[in-house]
């Protein structure tokens, strides 16, 4: 009777213990199967976080080497102005390049010669280069005070404006597409006293200006 109550004793306490260890669980109250779930899920968010992080990154990269290279151009073109090229001379708002009367007309003449040709050639790729794009040409013709006696014009206005006259009609033949106007200041813009043959002929002239257009 002894042994058998033994056994009982020792089966209940079996049972018991079984039970005990049967309902435990993993300290976070989940499953193993669970508990990798959730590590996966928190990971991949971690990703998609680094991914998102990396692409706006990228983004800003983007952005700021376009505005590095708005402002390289910037610079370029305020540069270009700053040093039109040779020949050309900074102005407000521009460059101005100065042709001698006699390179550009024989006397009493309006029609370019050779060598005149050839120096609007210069300018008119120096204008496609540097100022085709928002700027306006203006070409003015100057005389020195000598009057007109055979040569046919009517006074040393008409004389200027037509020597600036053949000059956009050639600068328009060799390619200059920008707004262009011509004009003539005869003899009333003088760079030097007319007192001599020598200023004479430095008052005979045309000037080409490069002006930015107002917006």
């Amino acid at each position: 009777m002894r042994g058998l109550t033994r056994n009982v004793c020792l089966s209940l306490a079996l049972v018991v213990l079984v039970s005990a260890v049967g309902c435990q669980e993993p300290e976070t109250g989940m499953s193993v199967q669970d508990q990798a779930a959730q590590d996966a899920a928190a990971r991949i968010a971690d990703l998609e976080r680094q991914l998102a992080q990396s692409r706006a990154d990228r983004s800003a990269d983007q952005e700021r080497m376009l505005a590095l290279q708005n402002e390289l151009e910037r610079l370029r073109d305020q540069l270009a102005q700053a040093q039109p090229g040779e020949g050309w001379t900074s102005v407000p708002g521009g460059a101005m390049i100065e042709l001698e009367g006699t390179v550009l007309f024989d006397s009493g003449k309006a029609d370019l010669r050779p060598a005149g040709r050839q120096a609007l050639d210069d300018v008119a790729g120096a204008i496609q280069s540097r100022f085709a794009a928002g700027h306006d040409i203006y070409i003015f013709g100057h005389t020195d005070n000598e009057p007109i006696r055979v040569s046919g014009w009517k006074d040393n206005y008409e004389l200027s404006c037509q020597r600036a006259l053949s000059v956009l009609r050639y600068l328009r033949s060799r390619g200059v597409s920008a707004g262009i106007c011509a004009g003539g200041w005869g003899e009333d813009r003088p760079e030097v006293s007319n007192a001599s043959v020598t200023a004479r002929q430095a008052n005979r002239r045309v000037q080409i200006f490069a002006m930015a257009q107002r917006q």
